[in-house]
């Protein structure tokens, strides 16, 4: 396995950009997780540099209980929340979906809790992008 198959979590599907926005919230409310943070990346490109993307949205989506739970743990662990995850449409069909695998973050910490939490979220993360269809 590479490094950067092990760094990135993806998920490529058929789609319509704001429909796979909208299931991968549903799914990861059913695991706990909700939308704390949304960037609309395409749109402050156009704004700031008249450039034109690609729609391109960074989402920001955390579970409380493991982010309490992170920073009882290590008080500077808010650097790596919320989970981050980008939608962005790759063609007129295609969406893709990428988060960063929390699990390699973590073990950079040398931290067994959080190395137990994060490969739960990892877990957690890959069944919801399995879910995406």
């Amino acid at each position: 396995m590479t490094h950067e198959h092990r760094l990135f979590i993806r998920k490529s599907l058929n789609g319509r950009f704001n429909d796979v926005i909208q299931k991968l919230e549903e799914e990861l409310v059913k695991v706990g997780f909700g939308l704390i943070t949304e960037v609309d990346m395409s749109k402050k490109l156009e704004e700031k540099l008249n450039v034109k993307v690609n729609p391109y949205r960074i989402l920001g989506f955390c579970n409380p209980k493991f982010a309490y739970e992170a920073i009882l743990e290590n008080n500077d662990i808010g650097v790596f929340l919320p989970c981050t995850i980008v939608v962005k449409k790759l063609d007129n069909s295609m969406v893709e979906v990428v988060t960063a695998n929390p699990a390699l973050f973590m073990e950079m910490l040398n931290n067994d809790k959080l190395n137990s939490m994060a490969d739960e979220v990892e877990n957690i993360l890959k069944l919801v992008f399995e879910k995406l269809k």
